[in-house]
């Protein structure tokens, strides 16, 4: 991959970062909203967990920029997931989920609500960050080239700049 496909992902995956933070708190907001609470209450509430989310979200993201960086892919060992097409894929699940809402919409046309996108954001997201990526790797690491060089490679003597094995 080079550094401009490399750049372009990083960006990818921030606007999508950022679409999926705000759909899960517009989707807090309005369930809040709706439980009862007024609203001066759901933004003070908003506001107490923004410093939280900030963090998280910084520590996700210099988390995949390690990773996008190379640093811990190896393609034989993982030959679907460190590709291109499947990296630009990962980053821009939450990016789907509005045309997941508008693909179930009752009828060609009709309306689709904010909280019907971000409900298909956030289980979009969810269910391929959770349940799809965790399988596609567990299969990859059944696969017997793949068991094979890391075998080998986590029989080799470590030298002073390895780190230690994944």
């Amino acid at each position: 991959m080079t550094m401009t496909a490399r750049t372009i992902l990083k960006w990818i995956h921030v606007a999508a970062t950022i679409w999926f933070v705000a759909c899960v708190g517009y989707l807090v907001a309005v369930s809040l909203r709706q439980a009862g609470f007024r609203w001066w209450l759901v933004f003070s509430l908003s506001g107490y967990s923004t410093g939280m989310l900030l963090m998280l979200v910084s520590l996700y993201l210099f988390a995949l920029y390690r990773g996008i960086g190379g640093t811990r892919r190896i393609s034989t060992e993982h030959p679907l997931t460190s590709t291109a097409c499947y990296m630009v894929f990962y980053v821009s699940v939450p990016l789907l989920g509005p045309l997941v809402a508008l693909g179930t919409a009752d009828a060609p046309g009709m309306s689709v609500s904010w909280v019907e996108v971000a409900m298909g954001t956030l289980k979009v997201t969810s269910f391929v960050w959770v349940v799809i990526d965790p399988l596609v790797g567990v299969v990859e690491m059944l696969l017997p080239a793949s068991r094979r060089h890391r075998a080998e490679r986590t029989q080799q003597p470590m030298t002073a700049g390895d780190h230690a094995p994944a």
